[in-house]
């Protein structure tokens, strides 16, 4: 089962395989942080004599989540409270080294999500909790501040195909002249607010490969001598920026000799071009992508 796929109506988040908000033994108080825009750190440098400063980049920070619930037995019998209780314990206990796991939202028909630690957890044992009843908060820290919309848009395209082309004779007009291209060409809107990464996935055979973003001619280009065996893929992360080899994990990072990464800006229809110095029937790039949000 893939990430949000438990979500059912608007005001629920998904948790390790659990459901809060409405619906649910976690009735919804309050969410902060989620349509904030996150902390930003700035590198603007003070102009020297002079007021002002001189304008640096401005970045995200981590975005920091906050769920307020409330658990109540009113709305459930005491072992249904207390299980209720247990288990919202376990699903925010943290491994040993926690890694980021999926916390997904729903607001308005759209599920977003970002990848997420819990950093707190408070479940306030007085009086009204000894009664049944807790007002408590949960809290997510995502390294990676961006929200994604579920269901990632999925395509793929083999390498471009020259047609037959050319001028014939009797010279006929309107005149053909050159050969039309069929293929190698993922085009895409980036329906978000914020610049989308896209995971890349190559899959032989295929020697050279290379994928350029058309407007602005940025290039994600290997070693034109190496070639990606038949059945082996190669995923590339233009976020984490890295190179592997799907199926064995292994590096392929010293064969990508240009390194133009590039994202799918919002709002601006994008083509990205699948090349190579070797045609291959069989090569296939694929991608996977979300609508981003920041």
């Amino acid at each position: 089962m893939a990430a949000g796929d438990l979500i059912t109506r608007d005001g629920q988040l998904e948790w390790r395989g659990i459901l809060l908000g409405a619906g649910t033994a976690y009735g919804w108080r309050a969410l902060e942080g989620w349509l904030d825009l996150p902390q930003m750190r700035g590198g603007d440098v003070d102009r020297p004599g002079q007021h002002g400063a001189f304008p640096g980049q401005l970045l995200a920070q981590s975005r920091t989540i906050s769920y307020s619930f409330v658990i109540s037995a009113r709305r459930a019998t005491r072992e249904q409270y207390t299980a209720a209780v247990d288990l919202l314990r376990g699903v925010t206990t943290p491994a040993e080294n926690p890694d980021e796991e999926p916390l997904v939202i729903r607001l308005h028909g759209q599920r977003w999500m970002v990848t997420a630690r819990c950093t707190r957890r408070q479940v306030p044992t007085g009086l009204s909790f000894d009664v049944g009843y807790v007002a408590g908060a949960l809290q997510w820290v995502a390294t990676d501040p961006r929200l994604l919309e579920l269901p990632a848009y999925t395509a793929s395209t083999p390498l471009g195909a020259v047609g037959t082309g050319g001028l014939g004779f009797p010279v006929a007009f309107p005149m053909p002249f050159g050969a039309a291209v069929r293929g190698g060409v993922i085009t895409w809107t980036n329906a978000g607010s914020a610049e989308a990464w896209p995971l890349w996935r190559i899959t032989g055979p295929v020697r050279g490969p290379s994928i350029t973003r058309r407007d602005t001619g940025q290039a994600l280009e290997f070693d034109p001598d190496w070639t990606i065996p038949a059945g082996q893929s190669v995923e590339v992360d233009t976020l984490a920026r890295t190179v592997l080899f799907a199926d064995s994990g292994v590096s392929a990072s010293d064969r990508l000799f240009t390194r133009g990464w590039f994202s799918f800006p919002p709002g601006v229809s994008t083509q990205a071009v699948f090349a190579s110095t070797a045609t291959s029937s069989d090569a296939l790039l694929s991608v996977a992508v979300h609508n981003t949000a920041m």
